[in-house]
């Protein structure tokens, strides 16, 4: 009979660590969120035998929206699906536990999407559109807020809550005019990850979200890291440009919406 699993409200540090190491993707939110953000996130662990086989990273940042990211699969670790938020909730999952997940917690719409790494040596070819892209910095957080307030999508729904002082936000203006941003995330000294990548409609299809993501990845290459991001499948333009920027999809997950609303 194969070991039980229990079921801790922990993360072991050391194991951690060491894996990040050989899948500095997989883990870089929960390594970056312990660190800047413990009040903001709680951690749930699933360990055999003294050693941890996966375990769920929720952030609570958002204020109705608990969004967790589920590291591991394998026997036993469904049981990790017991101790997720109470809908509504965002989950990121491998795969195979799709099931046991809609079992605890309902159905559930679902987006594949791909984890995509792009190395640091990596070219970055900048689009021939006239773009003013640069880091945002206290002064532009009226604007951000207002600007992501106007563009509500899953992209942007953090935005009206950072602070371009502390937080590392990039926006592109077309003539003085805020149309796009993108933010760094995560910034460890291995392992960036961009997130929240979105250009307002009228200005798209003209370099901006390239010019964003470049200049992020362009600043963790100086700092000697690499970067990674997650892309769903229904947004196939954004997986062409990131591939077009040297991104690769090393692993799929699914973005799983389950009753939170911010799946469009």
């Amino acid at each position: 009979m194969e070991d039980p699993i229990e079921l801790r409200p922990t993360i072991d540090r050391r194991w951690l660590e060491a894996s990040a190491e050989r899948e500095p993707v997989d883990h870089a939110y929960a390594l970056w969120d312990l660190d800047r953000f413990p009040d903001r996130i709680r951690t749930v662990s699933a360990v055999r035998r003294g050693t941890t086989v996966g375990y769920l990273l929720v952030w609570m940042g958002l204020p109705s929206t608990p969004v967790v990211h589920w590291h591991g699969s394998g026997p036993g670790t469904e049981r990790l699906a017991t101790a997720l938020p109470a809908r509504p909730l965002v989950a990121i999952v491998p795969p195979d536990v799709r099931p046991a997940v809609v079992a605890a917690r309902g159905e559930a719409r679902e987006f594949p999407e791909q984890m995509m790494v792009r190395p640091r040596d990596a070219p970055a070819p900048r689009p021939p559109a006239a773009a003013d892209v640069r880091r945002l910095g206290p002064d532009d957080a009226t604007e951000l807020s207002t600007w992501a307030t106007r563009h509500p999508d899953p992209l942007t729904h953090e935005y009206p809550g950072l602070d371009p002082g502390a937080d590392a936000v990039w926006g592109a203006f077309d003539a003085g005019r805020l149309v796009g941003a993108a933010r760094a995330a995560v910034r460890l000294p291995k392992e960036w990850i961009v997130a929240g990548v979105y250009v307002a409609p009228d200005a798209r299809r003209r370099g901006f979200g390239a010019h964003l993501v470049a200049s992020i990845a362009d600043d963790a290459a100086r700092h000697g890291a690499r970067t990674g991001l997650y892309v769903r499948d229904d947004r196939p333009d954004a997986r062409r440009l990131y591939e077009r920027l040297g991104f690769r999809a090393i692993a799929s997950r699914l973005w799983l919406d389950l009753g939170a609303g911010l799946a469009p």
